[in-house]
């Protein structure tokens, strides 16, 4: 976690340093680790046990098709609209959070800069409220251009967000206990992995990679 929140930092604006140190000093605490530690075992109490940071599992996703909203008000469908056939990183954050989330949103704006080669018909980010009571879009279009973060930010009525964060096995009732993780896969194939801690923008990378050139293979191989 600390190496991925220093390379970040040495890339990023102030305001995700100061985000960054106010996340390790949480870590370095003995009181604040014991609040951290809780925290991952309070929300995954509802969902499962806390694999450890950098972990990834396969992840058997669900995705919702009830109408959201974005950064612009604009009504929207996450499964459908958003995300289609596409190759997807998806992030879930809330804009009141002032350690894990800028930084975490810092890390995949430094990601998806180094993928910037990929058409955005191919792959695309997504973030989803963990606080949809307080995340209007007005709040998650000022989260994003805090951020540099210029990919879809999604909140909507409570009961809609708490289901399909279920279903992505990313609901928890306090969102200051949310689980730190990203879900990474490919939508037309419908295979996705879950993985846990801070994002590393070069895991990140990687990864979306091999899902690109698994696709051109497939292509190739039906052409044949």
């Amino acid at each position: 976690m600390t190496r991925g929140i220093e390379h970040a930092c040495a890339r990023f604006s102030t305001g995700c340093a100061i985000a960054a140190m106010l996340l390790l000093v949480a870590c370095g605490s003995g009181k604040a680790t014991g609040e951290h530690e809780h925290a991952e075992r309070h929300v995954h109490t509802e969902v499962a046990d806390v694999p450890a940071s950098g972990a990834e599992q396969r992840a058997l996703v669900v995705l919702s098709d009830a109408p959201m909203r974005d950064q612009a008000g604009a009504e929207r469908q996450l499964k459908s609209d958003v995300i289609g056939s596409r190759i997807v990183v998806v992030d879930f954050i809330f804009t009141s959070c002032q350690t894990i989330c800028p930084v975490t949103t810092a890390l995949l704006a430094e990601a998806k800069r180094d993928l910037a080669d990929i058409p955005a018909e191919d792959l695309v980010f997504v973030s989803l409220s963990v606080d949809s009571r307080v995340d209007t879009p007005e709040r998650l279009a000022d989260f994003a251009d805090a951020h540099n973060a210029d990919w879809t930010f999604l909140t909507g009525e409570k009961p809609v967000m708490d289901e399909a964060l279920t279903w992505l096995n990313a609901y928890a009732t306090n969102p200051e206990n949310h689980a730190a993780m990203i879900l990474i896969g490919d939508a037309s194939a419908e295979e996705f992995s879950r993985i846990y801690g801070m994002p590393d923008p070069e895991f990140i990378e990687s990864r979306v990679r091999e899902l690109v050139a698994a696709r051109e293979a497939q292509t190739t191989q039906h052409a044949h």
